[in-house]
């Protein structure tokens, strides 16, 4: 038989592929069933078939456990890699499709993960058999001013900064008051009356927002309604505003920090706004995504109600 004609004999059926790659990872018939959910029977069947058509042995197999000979462990890497193309395509093609399936990754800072968590995801409605991935993603130095890296694999990105990457969409949801806090202790032993006296006091520094050491924190002049920046320093920096906030909680600095973040912390007086004036600074929240010239269903569904939700609990607030 010339070769053309024996392959065109072999016919590889997904099924008799997956079975292959399971048993394979397991080594075991009994817990292939119970990931596979069919008869070990049947996978015995499907196996022995496959071993039949193509003329070659895949497993060893004992009374205890099952093993791929060296055929075996040379086919199971192309077996893999044929079920990841497979998937990845089915992937694509639902992509085009209006169906609630597949994973969407979301990242965001530290306290906008435990914000989402906590008011946004409960809210979703007919999500289907959509997977939700939560990320941290903290600003790394200097990212605030000079734009953030969108991670390869998310699919949407809440954050206080723009991305680099231009090509991508930047929409701004709402802002919060952001303004300087510290614990009652702190500033009993270092009072603070305006922050150009700033200067003088231990402040808990953002990683994102570090030059030269320092941090450039903005605040709205009550009297004519400007912003201007003011440099401070301290000894603690910090990659997430909840480390910031809990430094500031044992009276170790200042912390510039978004008012719905500490809002427990006031109610309980564990941290007081350090200016009598209540001067601050709103703050953006970012949301990025890529544009829906190519965007999955799943993507667009979820973005949709995030940004419904997050503008109505906004409102609310």
């Amino acid at each position: 038989m010339r070769d053309a004609d024996y392959m065109s004999n072999i016919r590889f059926k997904l099924n008799e592929l997956r079975i292959i790659s399971v048993v394979a990872s397991c080594g075991s018939l009994s817990q292939a069933t119970a990931i596979l959910g069919t008869a070990q029977a049947n996978i015995s069947k499907a196996l022995t078939d496959f071993e039949s058509r193509i003329g070659l042995k895949v497993f060893e197999r004992s009374t205890r456990r099952i093993s791929l000979t060296l055929f075996g462990e040379s086919l199971l890497v192309k077996v893999n890699d044929y079920l990841k193309q497979t998937e990845d395509l089915a992937t694509f093609i639902s992509d085009y499709k209006q169906e609630k399936c597949g994973k969407v990754t979301i990242y965001a800072p530290t306290g906008i993960v435990s914000f989402l968590s906590q008011k946004v995801l409960s809210e979703f409605k007919d999500t289907g058999d959509i997977h939700i991935a939560l990320r941290t993603y903290n600003l790394e130095r200097n990212e605030f001013y000079d734009g953030l890296t969108f991670p390869a694999d998310a699919d949407i990105m809440l954050t206080y900064a723009r991305p680099k990457d231009e090509s991508l969409v930047a929409c701004s949801l709402t802002s919060f008051s952001v303004s300087a806090y510290a614990s009652p202790a702190y500033l009993a032993n270092n009072p603070i009356a305006s922050p150009e006296e700033l200067a003088g006091h231990s402040c808990i520094l953002m990683q994102s927002m570090l030059i030269n050491e320092t941090n450039i924190w903005k605040f709205t002049q009550q009297d004519i309604g400007s912003v201007k920046e003011y440099s401070v320093t301290g000894k603690y920096i910090c990659d997430n505003t909840h480390a910031g906030i809990e430094l500031a909680r044992h009276g170790l600095g200042i912390v510039f920090a978004p008012k719905p973040s500490i809002k427990h912390d006031l109610d309980t007086g564990k941290l007081v706004p350090c200016f009598k004036n209540n001067e601050e600074w709103p703050l953006e929240l970012i949301v990025i995504f890529k544009k829906r010239d190519y965007q999955p269903y799943r993507v667009q569904y979820i973005l949709d109600q995030m940004v419904e939700i997050i503008n109505e609990y906004v409102t609310a607030g």
